[in-house]
């Protein structure tokens, strides 16, 4: 696909009419500008064609040789190996090779409200909640003790409502204050700015995390295939770029033919259908013509192509060797390129796109689904069925929860007597008793 591909209702047509592409249009045109007839078929196995060990030749080249076929109707790239066997026309379409892979799936979760900060991060602020709370706990204790006088109308410190001050400071709520001693009251303000630094960065990175979603590739180039194990990656035998990738000199490149090839042989494809199986349900990269490629990322949105592009290579029409059409062939695609043509086709059959562009890796922003922000409300039905079980055992057994209280004894002592001598009624002076 693109090239040569069967019609939705092929089963109910015959003949040339069972298929369509470029290549369709290709041949169907130059066929006019030449007037002459042709019959379409697919060969036997299936290949573009390669030279097997035993010197011969499979695949469409095979079929040039043997006299079947009398020209090629395919994306059959040119190189100098199938150029000794066969002859082909001028170029009519450049095709590079480039990475075919699985777009990254983005992994939802209830409680993605969290990502902003680290578990690391997450676990330092409940300890420093924890640590703060018992230090202006300790501080108001040892403050108030000093300051009895100023502390006397204010409200007794506990642990609890310690605690229950420095949570309303950090998420900004609204409660009594505590601190009243001059170590508290430097504490609470050091706790304040922690809180309001935090909380600043959280709902910024909020933001960022719940609407925008960065395109990170697993990948950024085709090289850094060579520099990893986790991502496997191959292309199809008895094709063009498994020839080049046999035969190149750079390093990288023959790094990763000696993976396919010797380590990991199974990630080499019989076909391309084989292998487009292996990128959807696997993490699988599938070295192939970029106009391929480029195609399927346009007709399928879970795919993405990997650059940069390389190896240019030509695509021409084969026919066997000495054929005399040669030359008509090759001037018929030269005006084709010089009309705008060929253009006119690519266009036709390639600029059909209507998936977003991953290539420069741009953020896409997304409205908040419910499974992005399900875990607040879980948070919240949390906190209703805790407060609720509290207020039942609280209903159900009080004395769990009653205050001591405190008994105090008044004792009448009689009037206040002055200090010169008093009687009592027995005559008994006062200062006596």
């Amino acid at each position: 696909k693109p090239f040569i591909m069967f019609k939705k209702d092929h089963e109910t047509r015959t003949g040339n009419d069972k298929f369509e592409g470029f290549s369709i249009d290709l041949i169907e045109y130059v066929s006019k500008e030449l007037d002459f007839d042709y019959d379409l078929y697919l060969v036997h196995d299936g290949k573009f064609g390669s030279q097997m060990p035993n010197g011969k030749w499979n695949g469409i080249i095979g079929e040039l040789i043997a006299g079947n076929a009398t020209m090629s109707v395919a994306p059959l790239s040119i190189n100098a190996n199938r150029e000794s066997a066969v002859d082909f026309t001028k170029p009519f379409m450049t095709r590079h090779i480039s990475v075919l892979m699985r777009v990254p799936t983005y992994e939802t979760s209830y409680f993605q409200f969290l990502s902003p900060f680290s578990p690391m991060v997450w676990m330092i602020i409940l300890a420093a909640f924890l640590v703060v709370s018992w230090i202006l706990y300790g501080l108001e204790r040892v403050g108030r003790s000093l300051d009895r006088q100023s502390s006397r109308d204010l409200p007794p410190v506990t642990i609890r409502e310690s605690f229950w001050f420095i949570l309303g400071s950090l998420v900004q709520g609204s409660t009594d204050p505590v601190a009243a001693s001059l170590p508290g009251r430097i504490l609470t303000s050091a706790w304040w700015f922690f809180a309001l630094i935090l909380i600043s960065s959280y709902t910024a990175n909020l933001a960022a995390f719940l609407t925008v979603k960065k395109i990170a590739t697993p990948i950024n180039s085709v090289t850094d295939l060579a520099q990893q194990t986790k991502i496997k990656y191959g292309t199809v035998k008895d094709t063009g770029v498994k020839n080049f990738f046999e035969n190149t000199q750079i390093d990288y490149f023959a790094k990763m033919w000696a993976q396919m090839s010797d380590v990991e042989p199974d990630n080499m494809m019989d076909n391309d259908t084989a292998a487009l199986h292996k990128v959807k349900s696997e993490n699988y990269a599938f070295f192939w013509d970029s106009t391929v490629n480029k195609y399927l990322t346009q007709t399928d949105c879970n795919l993405m192509e990997i650059g940069p592009p390389f190896d240019p290579k030509g695509f021409g029409i084969g026919v066997p060797p000495g054929a005399s059409y040669l030359e008509p062939l090759s001037m018929a695609i030269l005006e084709m390129s010089d009309r705008g043509i060929l253009e006119s086709l690519q266009s036709k059959w390639w600029d059909i796109s209507t998936c977003p562009d991953l290539s420069g890796k741009a953020d896409v922003t997304s409205s908040l689904q419910i499974e992005n922000v399900a875990g607040v409300f879980f948070i919240v039905v949390g906190g209703i069925v805790l407060a609720s079980l509290v207020c039942l055992v609280k209903y159900c057994c009080p004395s769990l929860f009653r205050t001591p209280k405190v008994i105090t004894q008044k004792c009448f002592l009689g009037p206040m007597l002055p200090k010169k001598v008093q009687q009592d009624d027995d005559g008994v002076d006062a200062e006596q008793l």
